[in-house]
């Protein structure tokens, strides 16, 4: 059941009749669970941790299918070549932590570790499928996709049939080619976003964040450790998650932690302000759904979505104003919204849902969000109602049609009213419509791992606006 935590109670669960089941364990649609549960015998960690070995190349060739490496780049019209002469612009030197001096090794070595938190680039076992798999034209919401996948510091837009029409691309070692710490296995974005002119944004989990052009030339880098969301503002500013992993004696004398913020970096990637996650919590009445522990070894809250509100809430309260940030915190099944202004929570939901991604609000009102349910083996898209946390909408799978990603996943509302899905761990994108039927399915064509064996994990799949139709891609 779920239930507001701040200007609202508990709420009906009509995403599901009375006495309906969930749907059963994903391995028992098709033995994935088997290979899951390979992996995790050996001992390799899936949301967090070091990859079971050597990743895909950071360059394969642009615009294919196979992620092959050894590859030549692929020479079609309006797909750019890997390298594109010199890094333009501005950018920043990699900022370490600057208050090892006075640690143990011990505690360095701590902080090396949870600077080194993030997602491997693949953990599932690949199948034939790749590419688009299903497709029911007349009910599917158009406009060309952004891709980004886990094989490798890549991002494709692909066209409704899933063929690729432009590339983005800058591995992170051609950033930083001297950037200290145990990243080997960090290759590729966590996020992006794409403007209207071609430019793009990425973000390398907890490492740093990048602008390029659309010819993939570097217009600014920060090394400000940015992860798992962003938001760019009008103003050429962007708000981002970030991390700073150190020792907070009133957290723990001595054990670091990993220590989340809302930060705005300027339009050359330069850090403006920063509002920290543990802080805008303490002395709220919030702190209660925080047991004070050190959450995943030392991960307090493993904040992971980030939305700017645009006011379309604000009749339902002050909390809900134009510029206060909703944010997820996947260790405390909480969303919650942080005040510009005080620095502070001042609203927050807890409900059926668990280790969830990406709450976002819709143009009703509504909060949509991906409920991870990793204890149940069966992912959720939810559609909530702020005030009183009633589940308007659900969509879960079936034996039939099984749907779960342990770690990640997105949902996007589309302006038909279908909602487009990143099922991440297996690598998987779906438009669903409100009736549950699936009328599009994407799989990645990109493999990981030494051995290609792992399908890649999609990162995010998102559907652009229909009229998007820049000139450069008529290049």
């Amino acid at each position: 059941m779920a239930g507001a935590t701040h200007g609202g109670g508990s709420g009906a669960d009509p995403g599901r009749a009375a006495g309906e089941e969930r749907a059963l364990p994903r391995g028992l649609g098709g033995g994935r669970a088997a290979v899951l549960l390979l992996v995790l015998a050996l001992a390799v960690p899936i949301a967090c941790g070091d990859a079971p070995a050597d990743p895909t190349p950071d360059d394969p060739a642009p615009g294919t299918t196979d992620g092959a490496a050894g590859q030549e780049p692929d020479e079609r019209e309006g797909v750019p070549e890997y390298w594109v002469g010199p890094p333009g612009g501005r950018w920043h030197e990699p900022r370490t932590n600057t208050a090892l001096e006075d640690l143990t090794e011990e505690q360095r070595e701590r902080i090396a570790d949870l600077e080194a938190l993030g997602y491997l680039d693949g953990v599932h076992e690949a199948g034939d499928a790749r590419g688009l798999t299903r497709s029911v034209p007349e009910l599917v919401q158009p406009g060309l996709n952004l891709l980004t996948s886990a094989h490798a510091a890549t991002a494709l837009l692909l066209d409704e049939r899933g063929e690729p029409l432009h590339t983005w691309r800058f591995p992170f070692r051609k950033a930083w080619p001297d950037y200290p710490g145990r990243h080997k296995h960090l290759s590729f974005w966590r996020r992006t976003h794409l403007f209207d002119d071609g430019r793009l944004l990425a973000i390398y989990e907890g490492l740093g964040i990048l602008e390029v052009d659309v010819d993939s030339n570097l217009l600014w880098k920060s090394a400000v450790r940015a992860h798992h969301d962003m938001e760019p503002m009008p103003d050429g500013t962007v708000w981002v998650l970030t991390r700073e992993a150190h020792v907070v004696p009133r957290v723990h004398p001595n054990r670091p932690i990993l220590e989340d913020a809302i930060s705005l970096l300027g339009s050359g990637g330069e850090e403006l302000d920063r509002i920290s996650i543990l802080e805008a919590l303490e002395g709220t009445p919030f702190r209660e759904h925080w047991d004070g522990g050190l959450g995943a070894n030392g991960d307090l809250f493993h904040t992971n979505s980030l939305e700017v509100l645009d006011g379309r809430l604000a009749h339902l309260g002050p909390e809900f104003a134009e510029g206060n940030f909703l944010v997820s915190m996947l260790l405390l099944d909480l969303i919650g919204i942080v005040d510009a202004q005080s620095r502070k929570f001042v609203w927050a939901m807890t409900g059926d849902f668990n280790k969830q991604h990406d709450p976002h609000v819709l143009d009703d009102g509504s909060i949509l969000l991906f409920d991870n349910n990793p204890a149940g083996e069966a992912s959720r898209i939810v559609e909530l109602d702020p005030r009183t946390g009633e589940e308007r909408w659900t969509y879960e799978g079936n034996p039939v049609e099984p749907f779960y990603s342990q770690t990640c996943g997105l949902a996007q509302r589309l302006p038909n009213g279908n909602t487009l899905v990143t099922e991440s761990d297996y690598g998987r994108a779906f438009e669903v419509t409100r009736d549950g039927r699936i009328v599009w399915e994407f799989v990645n064509p990109f493999r990981a791992g030494d051995e290609e064996q792992f399908i890649a994990t999609m990162m995010e799949m998102r559907r652009l606006p229909e009229d998007f139709a820049p000139a450069w891609l008529d290049r």
